[in-house]
C-alpha cells in the first residue's frame, strides 16, 4: 500500500458538501452531490454589492441606495444557504481546511468573469486575528485567495491588511453594531497604496460593515478601486 493510501485510510477524505466519505473515484464531492450543484446567482442583482434582487427593475439594493459603498463593485457567486453553507462551516470551525481548496477553485470557475472585468494587480484576503488562527490552524479566506492567486497569476499579499482587534461573531451583531464593531478592527498599511486595483477576498458577504471597512482604509493610502469576491452573499431586498 502506498503512502497515498495509507493516508486515505487513516484520513479518508470527505464530501466538501455532505462530508461523508468519498470513494476513489471522487475528488471534492459524493456523486450524489455531484447532481445537486447548486446554481450561481444571476440576474438581477445589485449592481454594487452583487445581491439578488426581487425585481428587475431595480439597480442597487436596500443597503447600497441608502449609502453607498467605500468599495468599487463586489461578487458573491453563491447564496448562503446549504450545501455551500455547510461546506463553510466545515471550513470555519471544522478544520476541513480541504473544502477551502475546493471552494477556492469554484471561486477561480465561476468568478472568472469578474476577476477579468476588473484585472485587479493584487489580492488581499480578508484577515482573521492572530489569536483566532492559531486556533483555527488557518485563515479560511487566504486559502480561498490562494486558489484564486494561482489560478489567475495574481500576487497575494497577506502582510498589508492586517486585523488588530478580536472582535464579536458579525451574526450575533444588529446591522448598527456590526459597522461598529469593524471600524477599529483592521489595520492597513501605507505600502498597499502602491496597488491601484485590489481584489478583497472573503468567504462571506452580508451587511458589507467588514468590506467596507477595509476598503476605506485601502482608499485612505491611495488605492483607487477594491474590487470584492466572495464565494457566498445573503440576500438583498
Amino acid at each position: 500500500m502506498n503512502s497515498k493510501k495509507i493516508l486515505d485510510w487513516l484520513y479518508p477524505r470527505r464530501c466538501a458538501f455532505c462530508d461523508e466519505v468519498l470513494d476513489g473515484t471522487e475528488k471534492y464531492l459524493c456523486h450524489s452531490c455531484q447532481r445537486s450543484m447548486p446554481k450561481p446567482i444571476g440576474e438581477p442583482n445589485c449592481k454594487k454589492c452583487g445581491k439578488p434582487l426581487l425585481h428587475t427593475e431595480q439597480e442597487y439594493c436596500y443597503d447600497c441606495s441608502r449609502q453607498e459603498p467605500a468599495f468599487t463593485r463586489a461578487k458573491g457567486l453563491f447564496l448562503y444557504e446549504d450545501p455551500l453553507k455547510e461546506s463553510l462551516m466545515g471550513l470555519k470551525f471544522r478544520e476541513r481546511k480541504e473544502y477551502g481548496v475546493f471552494l477556492g477553485r469554484l471561486m477561480v470557475l465561476y468568478g472568472a468573469e469578474f476577476i477579468r472585468q476588473v484585472h485587479p494587480q493584487v489580492i488581499f484576503p480578508v484577515p482573521i486575528h492572530r489569536k483566532k488562527k492559531s486556533v483555527r490552524g488557518y485563515n479560511q479566506a487566504e486559502v480561498l485567495a490562494r486558489e484564486i492567486s494561482r489560478g489567475f497569476s495574481i500576487p497575494l499579499r497577506t502582510d498589508l491588511v492586517l486585523r488588530k482587534k478580536s472582535t464579536k461573531a458579525q451574526k450575533e451583531l444588529s446591522r448598527k453594531e456590526r459597522k461598529k464593531n469593524m471600524e477599529q478592527a483592521f489595520v492597513v498599511k501605507k505600502e498597499a497604496g502602491v496597488y491601484r486595483d485590489v481584489l478583497l477576498v472573503d468567504d462571506i458577504y452580508t451587511t458589507g460593515s467588514t468590506a467596507n471597512a477595509i476598503a476605506g482604509k485601502l482608499r485612505a493610502v491611495g488605492v483607487k478601486n477594491v474590487y470584492v469576491l466572495t464565494i457566498c452573499i445573503g440576500k438583498g431586498i
